[in-house]
């Protein structure tokens, strides 16, 4: 993409200076970089890195994409940005990281891929109404853990960067009615106060989102009267959504917010096992799980009476039962006892990038 003049004399004379938000991707710097200069992202660097010939910038720029640098890179963006490198790897989590894809390159080298798993955070979009006023209103992405994923401030869910959604990056929980946001803020808040020690709790998560998912989209086991108003929920956002809610990657997003309270209980009552030594040879391990459930879903404020929370308890623990053997067993050096994935969900955001992509290369999707 060629350059105006009146473009590259900003560029060179480096005029327009756009500092980076706490936990930021790179990717999400640049591209706010770029903005500045009513850029595409790639273009921008390729002018800001090439100096003697053409600067190697690959992969592909999209959305949840890092964007990683090698040394001679990270020197020249830090030169013309006039903020120190120090600084900006104090503030960017993947700055300093060095891949393998571009140690070979001699000069400034950049490459646009997924995250790497430097850190147990996830990308997802910073709340519009907390970074706007240091962002001038651009999208912001940053690392975040699954216990930063609500704005208390604005009652906001924040969306991860996932693989071919395009939607909105923040759902107002208000839009779940005033009880059921009340649900999520609290479960929210015992998550940010769950200790992680040695990572278990991270780890117990991906194993409750997984177990959860799975009795969501298990017809046999959401048949009949399920003590748990996940359709509700998830009908009520859909509603609020107009037209993005009839959206298929929308509904996978907007599960996760749907079935958060459940999910938490779930990840609590796994983490607290860990510390309790018999509970691996727990003789009757669903009432115990059961009893760990009805705990952690009793701290939802609300209208929810306690024998409802203790019903939903024991539904959860009963239909998590293998999973949760599974889980001792992975704690207890069972290599084969990997965390749940759920197919569906994975094939359903593969197929509709692809769809993107192909609609991208003027080519039919696949149907």
């Amino acid at each position: 993409m060629p350059l105006s003049p009146p473009v590259q004399s900003r560029l060179a004379a480096g005029a327009i200076r756009t500092a980076p938000l706490e936990g930021e991707t790179t990717a999400s710097w640049i591209t706010r970089c770029a903005a500045r200069y009513h850029l595409p992202a790639s273009p921008y660097l390729r002018a800001v890195l090439q100096q003697e010939g053409r600067a190697t910038v690959s992969g592909r720029s999209a959305l949840g994409a890092e964007l990683y640098l090698n040394a001679a890179a990270r020197e020249r963006v830090a030169a013309y940005s006039r903020i120190e490198e120090q600084v900006l790897a104090r503030v960017l989590p993947a700055w300093p990281l060095d891949l393998d894809v571009l140690r070979h390159h001699t000069g400034p080298a950049a490459h646009w891929q997924s995250p790497t798993t430097h850190t147990a955070a996830s990308v997802m979009a910073g709340c519009l109404k907390c970074t706007a006023p240091r962002s001038r209103g651009q999208q912001v992405w940053q690392y975040r853990g699954r216990h930063q994923r609500v704005c208390h401030t604005h009652r906001i869910w924040l969306v991860g960067g996932e693989a071919g959604y395009t939607g909105p990056t923040q759902i107002p929980l208000d839009h779940l009615g005033q009880h059921e946001a009340a649900r999520i803020l609290a479960a929210h808040r015992r998550h940010q106060d769950l200790t992680d020690p040695g990572g278990i709790a991270a780890e117990a998560w991906l194993w409750a989102r997984g177990t959860i998912q799975h009795l969501y989209t298990d017809q046999k086991l959401m048949s009949g009267t399920v003590p748990v108003s996940w359709n509700k929920r998830l009908d009520a956002l859909a509603a609020q959504a107009g037209r993005m809610g009839k959206v298929w990657p929308w509904w996978i997003i907007a599960r996760d917010l749907v079935t958060y309270p459940e999910t938490f209980a779930l990840a609590e009552a796994l983490t607290a096992m860990t510390a309790d030594a018999d509970a691996y040879q727990h003789a009757a391990a669903e009432e115990h799980l059961a009893g760990l459930l009805s705990d952690a879903l009793r701290t939802n404020t609300g209208p929810d009476p306690a024998d409802e929370a203790g019903t939903l308890a024991r539904w959860l623990a009963r239909h998590a039962r293998s999973e949760l053997q599974r889980w001792l067993n992975s704690r207890h050096g069972d290599a084969s006892a990997a965390p749940l994935h759920v197919a569906p969900l994975t094939w359903a955001l593969k197929r509709h990038a692809d769809r993107q992509g192909c609609e991208a290369d003027g080519v039919s999707g696949p149907v």
